[in-house]
């Protein structure tokens, strides 16, 4: 049931076929990237620099991402934990919102601050 099949391909129906040529628009690593010709007169620390712009690129493209859905997770899984942990789902639904709104720990500590200012206990 589970086992190879009935039939198998003879060593004559694979060197039967045709080889396909490779395109013209293929590197000859066959990585379907294009052929760009670069200058001989380059050496090879320009094209890992050029590599290397790319990356830093797409890097700086997933961080961006990143900040933007990151928020957006926490207070998903908070809020799937609230049911059967409230405490920690409570934790994270309110970092999460606060860091949808991007309320760093400095901002807390001003806020905090001018509450102790505003109940009269000063900066004792």
């Amino acid at each position: 049931m589970f086992g190879k099949s009935s039939r198998e391909t003879s060593k004559s129906e694979i060197s039967a076929t045709p080889e396909v040529e490779s395109s013209t628009n293929l590197n000859v690593d066959n990585d379907f990237s294009p052929n760009i010709s670069f200058p001989e007169s380059l050496p090879e620390t320009s094209t890992s620099a050029s590599s290397e712009v790319v990356n830093s690129e797409l890097v700086n493209t997933v961080e961006k991402i990143s900040r933007i859905v990151s928020p957006y997770f926490i207070v998903v899984v908070g809020l799937s934990l609230y049911d059967d942990n409230f405490l920690i789902g409570g934790i994270l639904i309110v970092v999460g919102i606060l860091s949808l709104f991007k309320v760093s720990l400095q901002d807390l500590t001003n806020l905090f601050n001018q509450v102790k200012k505003f109940l009269g206990f000063g900066d004792n």
